[in-house]
């Protein structure tokens, strides 16, 4: 939970709405010039103390965009800015338009939410597979482990994950903390399900939550599988096409580029010869909480370090832009049939209930948590508002436990962010060209650093 501080500021803010007086901008929701200098200071400041090359933000009301923005740089040796054109890889953000795809095709009454997958795709390479429920796939609690649990090594590039939370987890062989894994990145997602399927399914299915992308990957498989169409058509045909994201398409690594892709950078206190500064300022940012670190640069992904998009698959092959993500959202604040049922939408967006009737910190295919909440959801959630089983206190006024729905994405070289804050009405959009490090340590960063402190300054008005 956020400090006692920041929670009365809420409670504060949610008084305001509730009454009727607006403390967030000026007419019909616009931001005033205030707002929109702070939100351009604390992405600066981010930018500067994080190393950022480049950021696309948009902010959007009530389905309309009151502020889009580039920052930095698309690509740094030629000079080109971010802007609202500018694609970005958004990784597993994919997992949200799978999820529509999903969603579409139970609608249907082409199959349930509570079916087992093995019924629609009977040659999974793991028979426990085959018993869990499309709804747990979605909601993340199949148990269904990753790839880096195995020999397949640990997402890019890093060290093969050792597992202690869960039981059935058998450490590979040459996988210590310390050791590097090859190869995690270059493995079609054919081969990535054959490499999984031999570790067992970690928990029973509906009874935890776990994040793994294998979830989605089998769920692209089953939307082939109910539409008969392969998933990229399907999605264009049924998603992309109808919500008018023209720009958004399956990334292609190695090249050919795509033509207004930013250019994916890592981080590195170790810089090689064409490295190369990570950000410049003509007017640095003032008031920032840390200073610009010395001794860091930034390099180029090689296309040979990138993950293959084949791989990532239905979890997370998406190129996109914030012009893009503007149609989406006009579609999702307005709950257009266009795309779901009402229905849907609100199972989309409610905690997944586990067998022990606790709550995780998943819906269908989005992150569902309360803007009280510091760091990771709780599990113990109000399924309706998505925030913490509130005190009698908290009864009285139910705008301090709002819900917000999220999905980040994250691969090399790419960071990407939304969160909507349902009861406001706010969306908040951020892509970045450049993935968290993993040093040096003071340069670790989520796109929440930067939504966060952004949606504030829009609900309170910069106050």
């Amino acid at each position: 939970m956020k400090n006692l501080v920041y929670a009365v500021s809420l409670l504060t803010v949610s008084f305001l709405v509730v009454s009727g007086c607006n403390g967030g901008g000026g007419e019909n929701g616009s931001l005033t010039d205030q707002q929109k200098a702070l939100i351009d200071n604390i992405v600066e400041c981010v930018r500067l103390e994080k190393q950022l090359p480049g950021v696309a933000l948009s902010v959007i009301k009530d389905g309309e965009v009151i502020y889009d923005r580039g920052y930095g740089k698309a690509d740094i040796a030629s000079g080109a800015d971010v802007t609202g054109d500018t694609l970005f890889a958004i990784g597993s953000v994919t997992k949200i338009f799978t999820t529509f795809a999903v969603l579409q095709l139970v609608e249907e009454i082409l199959a349930s939410l509570d079916d087992q997958i093995g019924e629609y795709l009977p040659d999974l390479p793991n028979e426990n597979w085959k018993i869990v429920t499309i709804r747990d796939l979605l909601s993340m609690t199949s148990g269904i482990p990753e790839y880096s649990f195995c020999k397949g090594g640990a997402h890019d590039g890093e060290a093969c994950q050792v597992n202690t939370g869960f039981p059935n987890f058998p450490e590979p062989d040459g996988c210590g903390a310390e050791a590097v894994c090859e190869s995690a990145n270059r493995v079609p997602y054919p081969e990535y399900l054959e490499g999984v399927s031999p570790v067992p399914v970690q928990f029973p299915p509906g009874s935890q939550y776990f994040y793994s992308n294998t979830n989605f990957i089998i769920l692209g498989l089953l939307v082939e599988e109910l539409s008969g169409a392969d998933y990229q058509t399907y999605v264009d045909d049924h998603v992309i096409g109808p919500l008018d994201m023209t720009n958004t398409f399956p990334n292609t690594v190695p090249p050919p580029a795509i033509i207004g892709l930013a250019t994916p950078y890592r981080i590195t206190a170790d810089p090689g010869p064409e490295a190369v500064p990570c950000v410049t300022f003509d007017n640095p940012p003032g008031n920032c909480a840390l200073p610009e670190p010395g001794g860091v640069m930034c390099e180029v992904i090689p296309p040979d370090e990138l993950r293959l998009p084949e791989q990532s698959f239905s979890a997370g092959w998406l190129v996109s832009n914030l012009k893009d993500f503007h149609n989406l959202e006009s579609v999702l604040h307005n709950l257009s049939p266009i795309l779901l049922e009402p229905v849907s939408y609100e199972e989309m967006w409610t905690n997944m209930e586990f067998t022990n009737n606790m709550f995780g910190p998943f819906g269908l295919g989005w992150g569902v948590c309360s803007e009280l909440d510091e760091g990771p959801c709780p599990f113990h959630l109000d399924p309706l508002s998505g925030g913490p089983i509130p005190d009698e206190g908290m009864k009285e006024n139910p705008a301090v436990i709002g819900k917000v729905v999220s999905k980040d994405g994250a691969l090399a070289g790419y960071s990407s962010f939304i969160a909507r804050y349902l009861e406001d009405g706010l969306t908040i959009v951020v892509f970045i060209n450049t993935l968290n490090p993993k040093e040096p340590a003071e340069l670790k960063f989520g796109p929440g650093e930067i939504v966060d402190p952004v949606a504030d300054v829009v609900r309170t008005g910069g106050l």
